[in-house]
């Protein structure tokens, strides 16, 4: 957690740790509204997903093409909280928590509190933006960076629970989860297959809430089915084809042809921006004009991301007062279900009460 959680979750004259406060947002499809607009600019909203989902849920960060060998490390920012991946001798993976969580700060600065990551000469800082993956033994100063999240002593870094699931990749900080990893029936075929290997890999900002980005990537035409743990869907791309779309809850949307997969993580670097962590899984070399295909996908369901965070006001002031246009009618199902699922997590997460005095303004008091 980042702050006093006994403070509650309040912006804008609503109580987002109130499940009452979603009741429009969880009538039937077709007459449910969409999240309010402080959804997506409420540092308030951001410390809820921290609290109830970044660090309660399996998170997929990745997949196992990205640390190929031993000793390989993939790090990865969970909220405000800075962990990382590494492959172990016999394939196995382990997860921990990094050994400078702010960089060597006495107390975090205020300029990097504002729902942004931030650029940092200490790497490892869980508020500035994490590096790619991390081959071991390349060279002094990587082994230099890697003891930012390493140390001398692994084994003495508080642990973090790992599942695999696939080719994808999940951590869970939560030390006693409630529930079990996603199962791997929600993923394509593709990606579970072992024959097929990494053929492209690339990083893409979008300035757009990472909600918005992951409605926009798994838009579908039909809804073939929807557990907890995800979506399956299909949607008709402009050239006719059809893509397979799955979206692992909560961060994770998987698009699959007939020859690739594209797996894209979903990172938010800032209130308003996410990062596309993709990766193009197939059995065959790619080519020119499937990379032109899948860079065309993203580039649009970014635009479209892009587009709706823009009609968002960055101040609460500057809204009508019109509940209608708050809160449009949801018309997407994929979003629809997103939504609920994520209110659900609201609605289940511990709740701490706490008698300790409160003597200052400890609103951004980080514990």
């Amino acid at each position: 957690m980042v702050r006093r959680p006994d403070l509650g979750y309040s912006d804008e004259g609503l109580d987002f740790a109130d499940p009452d406060s979603f009741a429009r947002q969880r009538r039937p499809f077709g007459e449910a509204r969409t999240f309010p607009r402080a959804a997506y600019r409420s540092m308030q909203f951001l410390y809820l997903e921290d609290e109830a989902l970044w660090t309660r849920a399996w998170i997929p960060v990745g997949t196992v093409h990205e640390i190929p060998g031993e000793g390989d490390l993939l790090p990865f920012t969970l909220g405000y909280h800075g962990v990382h991946l590494q492959r172990m001798s016999g394939g196995t993976f382990e997860g921990r928590f990094n050994l400078a969580q702010h960089g060597g700060c006495r107390v975090v600065p205020t300029q990097c509190q504002q729902g942004k990551r931030t650029s940092c000469s200490f790497t490892s800082c869980g508020y500035s933006r994490d590096r790619g993956p991390m081959p071991a033994g390349e060279g002094h100063d990587d082994q230099r960076t890697m003891y930012q999240y390493v140390g001398l002593r692994p084994e003495r870094l508080h642990p973090v629970q790992v599942a695999r699931r696939g080719a994808l990749l999940f951590l869970n900080i939560d030390p006693d989860p409630r529930q079990e990893p996603p199962a791997e029936t929600m993923l394509p075929p593709l990606v579970s297959r072992p024959d097929a290997t990494r053929v492209h890999g690339e990083w893409i900002e979008f300035e757009a809430n990472w909600k918005f980005a992951g409605e926009a990537l798994a838009a579908v035409d039909t809804v073939t089915d929807a557990t907890d743990e995800g979506l399956r869907g299909m949607r008709e791309t402009d050239d006719g084809s059809q893509l397979d779309i799955r979206w692992v809850f909560p961060n994770a949307v998987i698009l699959s042809t007939r020859i690739d997969a594209c797996v894209v993580v979903l990172q938010h670097t800032a209130i308003g921006q996410t990062m596309f962590r993709v990766e193009i899984l197939s059995d065959r070399p790619m080519t020119e004009d499937r990379l032109a295909f899948w860079r065309g996908e993203l580039s649009t369901a970014g635009a479209r991301a892009k587009r709706a965070q823009a009609k968002i006001p960055t101040k609460a002031a500057l809204d009508p007062a019109d509940p209608a246009v708050l809160m449009p009618i949801q018309e997407d199902p994929a979003a629809w279900w997103f939504q609920n699922r994520l209110i659900d997590r609201f609605a289940t997460m511990p709740r701490v009460e706490s008698d300790i005095p409160i003597f200052r303004n400890v609103e951004n008091y980080l514990i």
